[in-house]
């Protein structure tokens, strides 16, 4: 009752629009050309444009790759604004921060010495511990408060394990933070922070099952150390009913030896002489062989005997794995005697290594290399059989 129907045929097309109108009311219409409605909707953003991306590789330096319609490469670039990062936890973050470092460089931005000199503070969490992230919480509030008094100028970004965990509740939650980046999606830094400079919170914590960084260039703080971290590998399989790294950083990945021996290559020619291969299970790595020698600088050479001799994955005895076995024909240890033998003058450090699937065949490339150091760190544990069972560690007291 009271309402009038409007029927019309869009020229053209055959279809009818069909509006419903309170009596009385009037209803402008105006149809434009097929050609001028064609190009403005040829030139409109699609849906596929709002929907979630697959994780693709690209450059740490190339911001402009698979934009949508409604950005442009230059939106994207921090010239002229300066970066700071604090980071929390294990040595991951401390790697991570070095990624986030060359993605905000190939962006345009500068790293600044402190907070107050940044436009933009990001802090690089650890979730692993209820206080891990208390520290977190109140660094924001102290990084909110030091913004306030500087009229509000500026953007807080959460990154890392705990933006992964509280996802959206760290922009909520008293407002303290602008940007959450989890650990898979460093290289949508540029627009989360677009976004955010313009005054719109922005998230991204979707996991991926293939990114590794491998073709990111770290920026390390200090130039002239003489040790450096090398991640080799991402996620974790374990799922020990304790842990929260899988539900973190997602499933494990390897990343190709290639990049491995290229950016160890690199940290050597700059006079590193201790490298940390870093993953939550090195002896997990498993990455299809690389046909490109290790060393650039000999690329006639051929691989020795103990470099090549690859072990076939294998649990040691009293273990059970709760997942599938990940699948490739270089695995760890290869991997390290590869590296030591490319660089003899570089010192070689791991960390760390599970006891479920340690091989024989690492303790004999250890042996074998004096640069390989002697130094294991295991998170190994004994006692009760129950608990161990609780703690899904795949291994029981007579295991032990």
């Amino acid at each position: 009752a009271g309402m009038r129907r409007l029927q019309a045929t869009v020229p053209g097309r055959g279809s009818v629009v069909s509006v419903g109108l309170p009596a009385g009311a009037r209803l402008g219409l105006r149809f434009a050309s097929s050609g001028t409605a064609s190009a403005r909707l040829a030139s409109a953003g699609k849906l596929r444009d709002f929907l979630p991306r697959p994780a693709v590789l690209r450059s740490a330096v190339d911001v402009s790759s698979d934009l949508p319609p409604y950005l442009t490469p230059d939106e994207l670039r921090g010239d002229g604004l300066q970066y700071y990062i604090e980071t929390y936890g294990c040595q991951m973050n401390v790697a991570d921060t070095e990624v986030v470092g060359a993605v905000l460089s190939g962006a345009g931005y500068t790293p600044c010495e402190t907070p107050a000199e940044a436009d933009v503070v990001l802090v690089n969490t650890c979730a692993i511990r209820e206080g891990a992230e208390l520290r977190v919480w109140n660094r924001l509030r102290e990084l909110r408060a030091e913004l306030r008094k500087r009229r509000g100028s500026g953007v807080v970004g959460v990154l890392g394990c705990m933006a992964e965990r509280l996802k959206g509740r760290l922009l909520e939650e008293e407002m303290l933070a602008d940007v959450v980046c989890g650990p898979d999606a460093y290289r949508e830094l540029p627009r989360l922070l677009h976004s955010a400079t313009s005054g719109q919170a922005a998230i991204d914590v979707r996991l991926s099952l293939d990114e590794t960084y491998a073709d990111v260039a770290p920026v390390r703080a200090r130039a002239d150390s003489v040790s450096a971290f090398v991640s080799i590998m991402r996620g974790c399989n374990n799922m020990c009913s304790y842990c929260i790294v899988p539900f973190t950083r997602g499933r494990e990945r390897s990343r190709d030896a290639g990049s491995i021996a290229r950016e160890v290559a690199a940290l050597a020619a700059m006079g590193v002489r201790e490298v940390t291969l870093l993953g939550q299970n090195v002896n997990s790595y498993a990455a299809e062989e690389d046909q490109a020698p290790l060393d650039p600088t000999h690329a006639g050479s051929s691989p020795t005997p103990a470099a090549a001799a690859q072990p076939h994955y294998r649990l040691r005895d009293g273990f059970v794995s709760k997942v599938p076995p990940t699948r490739g024909a270089l695995r760890f240890a290869g991997l390290l005697a590869r590296l030591a033998e490319a660089h003899p003058e570089v010192r070689f450090r791991f960390t760390s290594p599970h006891p479920k699937d340690f091989p024989d065949e690492l303790l004999r490339v250890i042996a074998a290399h004096p640069n390989a150091c002697e130094s294991l760190h295991i998170p190994a544990q004994s006692g009760s059989s129950a608990v161990l069972e609780a703690m899904r560690r795949g291994d029981d007291r007579q295991g032990d």
